[in-house]
């Protein structure tokens, strides 16, 4: 047997990327494979040409591509029984029962689906499988490996993996959204010829994989009709009034930000309605926002902004939603559907007074008759003398309290003045100016090529404008 503890070196480097053309017949279309070996293996490995077939990486990556085959079929297709058939011994509950929802979640249901609701999530495709990588091999951490030689493991691995999936099917045939990735680590171990899984970078002291929808319990999903298609409305258990109001709110929110935004978007889109602050916190971890306030996130698997591409954007809904009349919700849902089709539109550093600003402005448009009624605590301020003197701080956005109230209701006002005093297409050139950078002069330079003012201008007459919808 071959010592586990190999490091991968330049040698093993070039025959593993020569073993990554002998399994292009072996694998899935689209499988990858590691580029760089180690894991079990000799210290010293023999020296090879470029074009010489290591067999043992061959193997090792062609038997953990069958427990990958497996586990793809076995959670994509429901089967509960034969998940627990793919774990080691040495994984932990928490492991097990992550993979073991997901599969419950897939199960067919015993009864038709009832006012809409489809049951499960369907796919164009979902697949587990090995992902190409130059990285240097990560080592089991000795306590696991320990576990894994008790229990009678003859190697083990790090392997690189990526969970591809797209929604579509035919329960969501309108959504057909463009693939997601989600590069994942996970622990196998090989007894006999089989593979099975251990762990995932959590049991490597890493931080774990996202959270899927479908890892939660309880995931169901509703069709709506809007304008670009089918939009999806998933939710968890105790949210079926929550559920009922997006679904007939969610083609008029559509609609009316497209109105503002034009029709260069989807124009549908995935929300998601938790029942609990943990399921919120799952899908929507500190940092992983792409924005986000007091009752929603929008969040997303990745975004390409010179290709204007996003992928896996999700509005998620906390459960303080459920407190919300159904014209608030409206607005929660408009005010992120901007975020949705300005996605490819925004740098990821975009300055929030611009990007939260024009939300709040689309969110709001049409729902009030009173500036005071829109924007109540910037009201109460500016009247007790505290004039904004410029477009608030990012900073201001994630305060408690009443910092945060006023910074959302500036950046609110500020885009509403630019609509009235010239109009919306003005505010919208100003937003892909300013949003495209989080450089000051880039911004300035934007606010002038679409206003025709400098910022120092457009401050002081916003501020004038204020004054008068105060007094």
């Amino acid at each position: 047997m071959i010592p586990r503890r190999r490091r991968a070196g330049p040698a093993s480097a070039i025959v593993a990327l020569a073993a990554v053309v002998a399994l292009s017949t072996v694998v899935a279309t689209g499988c990858g494979t590691v580029g760089v070996p180690g894991g079990p293996g000799s210290s010293t490995a023999p020296a090879s040409s470029s074009t010489e077939v290591n067999v043992y990486e061959r193997d090792r990556a062609a038997g953990v591509t069958r427990l990958l085959d497996s586990l793809t079929s076995t959670v994509s297709s429901g089967d509960v029984r034969a998940i627990g058939t793919l774990f080691d011994t040495a994984a932990t509950p928490a492991f097990k029962d992550r993979f073991s929802t997901a599969t419950a979640t897939f199960a067919p249901r015993r009864f038709a689906p009832r006012n809409g609701r489809s049951g499960t999530l369907r796919f164009v495709r979902f697949q587990y499988q090995l992902a190409p990588t130059e990285e240097a091999e990560v080592l089991v951490p000795g306590e696991l490996q320990e576990l894994l030689d008790a229990g009678g493991s003859s190697d083990s691995w790090v392997a690189p993996v990526e969970l591809r999936y797209a929604l579509g099917g035919e329960t969501v045939p309108g959504v057909a959204e463009a693939e997601v990735v989600v590069g994942i680590q996970l622990v196998v171990a090989r007894h006999g010829d089989d593979w099975r899984l251990v762990g995932d970078a959590e049991a490597l002291g890493r931080e774990p994989s996202p959270t899927q929808m479908w890892e939660l319990p309880g995931l169901q999903v509703a069709d709506t009709a809007t304008a670009g298609g089918t939009s999806v409305v998933a939710s968890y258990p105790r949210t079926a009034p929550t559920v009922a109001t997006l679904r007939r709110e969610l083609p008029g929110a559509v609609d009316a930000v497209t109105a503002f935004w034009g029709d260069s978007w989807d124009r549908r889109a995935v929300v998601v309605a938790t029942a609990t602050d943990d399921e919120f916190s799952a899908l929507v971890p500190d940092g992983r926002a792409a924005t986000g306030a007091a009752t929603a996130a929008t969040v997303h698997s990745s975004v390409d902004l010179v290709q204007r591409t996003a992928t896996g954007q999700r509005i998620v809904l906390t459960p303080a939603v459920r407190e919300l009349a159904p014209p608030t919700l409206a607005v929660v849902l408009r005010h992120e559907l901007t975020h949705v089709a300005a996605r490819t539109s925004t740098a990821l550093d975009a300055p929030l007074w611009i990007t939260e600003g024009v939300a709040e402005y689309v969110g709001r448009r049409g729902t009030y008759t009173r500036f005071a009624d829109a924007a109540p605590d910037l009201t109460a301020s500016v009247r007790a003398g505290a004039m904004p003197a410029g477009p608030p701080a990012d900073t201001d956005f994630a305060m408690d309290g009443q910092t945060s109230q006023v910074a959302y209701q500036s950046a609110w006002s500020l885009a509403a003045y630019v609509a009235d005093r010239f109009d919306e297409a003005r505010l919208k050139k100003m937003y892909l100016g300013v949003a495209a950078s989080a450089l000051p002069a880039a911004q300035d330079a934007a606010i002038t090529s679409s206003l025709g003012l400098t910022r120092a201008e457009l401050v002081a007459d916003w501020q004038r404008w204020l004054a008068r919808q105060v007094s």
